[in-house]
């Protein structure tokens, strides 16, 4: 990669980049896409594992038989998986073992071994583990108030599971946590019942021959539907009916319902042409084969008096699509080649008189029109640069690659995520939304601003925070593991000083976690335009959390402008590193400021976030001369002003309008005193 050090002009943000990943030996490989040439998909990712797994699994598994067989699983060492892939294989390959069994393993029930097995559940009811209805088998909900803390699957030929006037309630503790998957031909039929997910969004799967009839029911929570192959679902009256992501020959029939998303998915070499109601208030809507300018695809849609409906599209790429006069809610873009694609210039709220995507794998064309949401689903292989965008969404997923420079998501669509074996890499952009990785995707945050949202790690995949600002600590999931490297404050500081140089160090995963974990860090110097750099302490082997990283010597130094790193290395074999970088100036030393700057003033910016007019305050014991300094997360300058400081009460106004949003450190440098600290701006 030496050539990339010919080729990037110092101290840009590419250069930054080779920084940051020159030393990563294990995934070199996935960082060359950074010099290229430039939870709706939540539904069709979990619709796509639930078909695999299914298919893999289900594919051939023998009929229960009818005799009592022997419990072999007594013999078995260690625990039964209660993944349900791993408790399917073991139906699969051992049908006998689980006849008369209501359960086994210790967290998980079973409905329908051996066949035409049933259960009826009434009361107050609660199951600490995934609940499984196979083949014939039959669960009832008659006036319960029934607790799982699972998944519930319905798969087979006659599965069955049915709530009447009943409370079903499937806790969570964080979104999409919880899923339920109909498949084969089982069937799910709720009447008067309330579905709670502890208020967060969840999954519902349904594909095959499979069936789901929905009637007065209540969502405490938003459901993601993913609906593929033969599926039918109807539902009439529910206060919530969620987003539906619309496959294959699905039928869709929805009477008396609020707060529909229909996402149309048009595949490859299929188009539509036509204009979308207004769904303020609909009284009908339909939508199948046989539809004047579609073809290609194979669903029926029915929309019977029902509010607050809206359109959404699923543009594959090869797919022709031309709307007219239509208020859009969102577009999502799939991408499932394996081709390298340039991706700028889509920004959410727009309205297009006469529009064509600048995406050379499809037509897009949007006349009269308007897009409240934008978002880019990378699948399979493919490769996106995303430039100079405002987006609802993104998500990765198969072995997708995604690198994001300079846009914004406004978390209008749901969030931003890794998944599977993807990589997804963000610099110098801002998120007012979740973030997440999963299974064993891997997303790098940096030199970015995250404004509001919790930033997550779960399955054993990998977050990288470089030299980013979250507005609170990420969490760890499963057998994830998080990384955090970031030079805070100061951004200035004076010479012939001992400037203490705050930040975190750290890597942390899971106690399941296989994953890599901390070795060590240190903080080096340079001034800029030298080709060196100097060590600002020895390593150290301790995590730091916001804590001092290094005290810094400035004696002897000249003012002007420095770089600060900070190199941290995880503990593997191949030591793999990175580097966070920023800029600091050094000022004249100001006579009185002390070496160490303890002071007695404090400093604190209310309201925050500025999102008007704020004011930065604080109060003097003396009068005194002073200097203000505010920079932005990448240590840049983005205001200097002389201060007159009096004794008692200071405030100095802070307008939203003079700053962009994200997050600033300010420091007032003072004989009386050295405060300093951050605020948001969000407009």
């Amino acid at each position: 990669m030496k050539w990339i050090q010919k080729v990037l002009p110092r101290f840009s943000i590419l250069w930054y980049f080779y920084l940051l990943i020159s030393r990563m030996k294990k995934l070199a490989s996935l960082f060359a896409l950074l010099f290229m040439g430039a939870g709706s998909l939540n539904a069709q990712i979990f619709l796509q594992e639930a078909l695999h797994t299914y298919e893999a699994v289900l594919s051939g598994m023998p009929s229960f038989p009818t005799g009592s067989g022997p419990d072999s699983l007594s013999d078995r060492p260690g625990r039964i998986p209660s993944g349900i892939s791993g408790i399917l294989s073991l139906i699969k390959n051992h049908p006998a073992n689980f006849l008369h069994k209501k359960s086994f393993g210790y967290d998980t029930l079973v409905v329908g071994v051996p066949p035409n097995d049933s259960l009826i559940i009434t009361g107050n009811w609660v199951h600490q583990g995934p609940v499984l209805v196979l083949g014939s088998g039959i669960l009832r909900f008659k006036n319960a108030r029934a607790t799982v803390v699972g998944d519930l699957w319905v798969v087979g030929d006659h599965a069955l599971v049915t709530a009447d006037s009943s409370y079903l309630y499937f806790p969570q503790q964080y979104f999409y946590q919880r899923s339920m998957i109909v498949a084969g031909h089982g069937g799910v039929i709720y009447r008067n019942t309330t579905m709670d997910h502890s208020g967060l969004s969840h999954n519902f799967a349904v594909f095959d021959s499979a069936s789901v009839h929905l009637s007065n029911v209540t969502d405490v929570g938003f459901t993601t539907w993913g609906t593929a192959k033969k599926a039918r679902v109807e539902i009439d009256h529910i206060n919530t009916a969620g987003e539906f992501v619309i496959t294959d020959s699905v039928s869709l029939h929805f009477d008396h319902v609020n707060t529909l998303l229909l996402w149309h998915q048009v595949p490859s070499g299929s188009s539509l042409d036509l204009s979308f109601p207004d769904g303020d208030t609909l009284s009908l809507y339909t939508l199948d084969p046989d539809t004047p300018g579609v073809s290609g695809l194979g669903y029926t849609i029915r929309v019977d008096s029902s509010t607050n409906v809206m359109w959404a599209l699923m543009p594959v790429d090869g797919s022709d699509i031309e709307v007219t006069g239509s208020k859009i809610r969102s577009i999502g873009l799939w991408f499932t080649g394996s081709d390298s694609l340039t991706v700028s210039g889509l920004v959410d709220n727009s309205s297009y008189d006469d529009f064509t995507a600048p995406l050379n794998d499809r037509n897009l064309h949007l006349v009269n029109s308007s897009v409240q949401t934008w978002s880019l689903y990378p699948m399979n292989a493919s490769r996106l640069a995303v430039t100079g965008c405002i987006l609802g969404e993104i998500g990765t997923e198969g072995k997708a690659q995604l690198t994001a420079q300079d846009i914004f998501v406004d978390g209008s669509g749901g969030y931003w995520w890794a998944v599977d074996t993807t990589f997804l890499f963000a610099v110098r952009s801002t998120a007012v939304n979740d973030l997440r990785t999963d299974r064993s995707g891997i997303f790098i945050f940096a030199y970015s601003t995250m404004i509001s949202g919790i930033a997550s790690a779960h399955g054993n995949s990998i977050l990288m925070l470089i030299q980013s600002q979250l507005p609170e600590d990420p969490q760890l999931w499963d057998g994830a593991c998080i990384w955090e490297a970031n030079i805070g404050k100061p951004s200035s500081a004076f010479v012939d000083t001992l400037v203490p140089v705050f930040g975190s160090a750290w890597i942390d995963k899971t106690p399941a976690s296989t994953l890599m974990d901390f070795a060590w860090y240190r903080v080096y110097w340079q001034k800029q335009g030298d080709s060196g750099w100097t060590p600002a302490g020895n390593k150290v082997f301790v995590k730091k959390y916001d804590e001092i990283l290094a005290n810094w010597d400035t004696h002897g130094l000249s003012p002007g402008s420095y770089i600060l790193r900070l190199l941290m290395t995880d503990n593997t074999a191949d030591s793999n590193q990175v580097e966070a970088i920023k800029g600091i100036n050094l000022l004249p030393k100001i006579l009185g400021t002390e070496d160490h700057p303890e002071t007695a003033l404090r400093a604190v910016v209310y309201p925050d976030p500025v999102t008007g007019n704020s004011v930065l305050s604080f109060r003097s014991e003396e009068n005194a001369a002073g200097i203000l300094l505010i920079t932005d997360i990448y240590g840049r300058s983005v205001r200097e002003m002389p201060l007159n400081i009096s004794r008692g009460e200071n405030n100095i106004p802070l307008r939203a309008a003079d700053f962009s949003s994200g997050k600033y450190y300010f420091r007032i440098r003072s004989t009386a005193g050295s405060p300093e600290g951050s605020f948001i701006v969000n407009k």
